[in-house]
């Protein structure tokens, strides 16, 4: 995962739908996880990162795509889990 010190939600938010081999939301990974934190609503979250790219309304949970990782084969992305509307856990991973 390669990272960069600025978040930018602009840049975040026009990548929703781009080709796994273009999206370049991953080097925004670090940034994004000191902007959200535990007990933060879903719609801040929505306000901050746009729509997530797929959820699941069983689990309370959102999916970002992140796009493929920069040496390898496997697609990462970033999940935020939530409970009563607000986050309970983020976190990013592959597949």
């Amino acid at each position: 995962m390669q990272t960069t010190t600025q978040f930018d939600s602009s840049a975040w938010k026009s990548q929703r739908g781009v080709d796994t081999r273009q999206n370049q939301r991953g080097t925004m990974v670090a940034s994004v996880e000191k902007a959200l934190h535990a007990g933060m609503s879903r719609d801040d979250v929505i306000q901050l990162l746009g729509e997530p790219d797929s959820s699941d309304a069983a689990t309370t949970t959102d999916l970002y795509e992140l796009g493929v990782a920069q040496y390898g084969i496997d697609e990462e992305f970033y999940e935020i889990v939530y409970k009563d509307g607000k986050i309970a856990s983020h976190r990013w991973g592959r597949r």
